[in-house]
């Protein structure tokens, strides 16, 4: 046999093995992707409304970006097929662990947050107050040449982007929208006069 051949029949397994380890990966990630949406929104060091905190999504995946109450942000990812459990490798791999009814994270270094509540009280938005009407015609960029659109009924939103992709949502917070675009989970921040979102994609919509 060749010495040609015989490299061909060393290299030629590897590199199966490299394709098959590449597709179970492959496939991992697209399973996990729309995970951890439960985290997503503004929270409150403590319980407390004066020390805000936020979760967003910094994908495409199941990657996060977390901010403390101190301003100081780490990135975050599930823990294995956790859905409920996120680790901020920047924080000294502290964890979070996600309560069941999604309105508190308890972390391992003994704090934790909580959703925050609206100041002003009101009914409904799960205790966070009214959330603002976001129901109608936006813009991408604040270009009007390329129109979006939402539809809010009760806590359910129906969006359509310029190019005619749609996608599910709800608040989460609110102030705060997660949507669902075909499986990448996007969330969005009403700013205060609630006529821009921002979204974490790097993107926002005005009207």
């Amino acid at each position: 046999m060749s010495p040609h051949r015989r490299t061909l029949l060393r290299i030629v397994p590897s590199l199966i093995e490299c394709l098959a380890l590449l597709a179970l990966l492959q496939a991992q990630f697209a399973h996990a992707q729309p995970g951890g949406s439960g985290f997503l929104g503004e929270w409150c060091a403590q319980g407390d409304s004066s020390k805000r905190a936020s979760i967003t999504n910094s994908g495409p995946g199941p990657f996060f970006t977390l901010t403390n109450e101190n301003g100081d942000s780490s990135p975050g990812n599930l823990q294995g097929n956790q859905q409920n459990v996120m680790v901020a490798p920047g924080w000294q791999f502290v964890r979070g662990t996600l309560s069941g009814d999604g309105r508190r994270i308890d972390w391992s270094n003994g704090t934790f947050w909580a959703r925050c509540r609206s100041d002003g009280g009101g009914g409904g938005g799960g205790g966070w107050g009214r959330p603002p009407n976001i129901d109608g015609t936006w813009y991408r960029g604040g270009n009007q040449s390329q129109r979006c659109y939402i539809r809010q009924r009760r806590g359910d939103l129906k969006l359509t982007n310029e190019s005619g992709a749609t996608a599910s949502g709800s608040f989460d917070d609110r102030r705060h929208i997660t949507t669902n675009w075909g499986g990448t989970t996007i969330g969005g921040t009403i700013v205060s006069s609630g006529d821009r979102i921002n979204w974490d994609n790097g993107t926002y919509w005005t009207r």
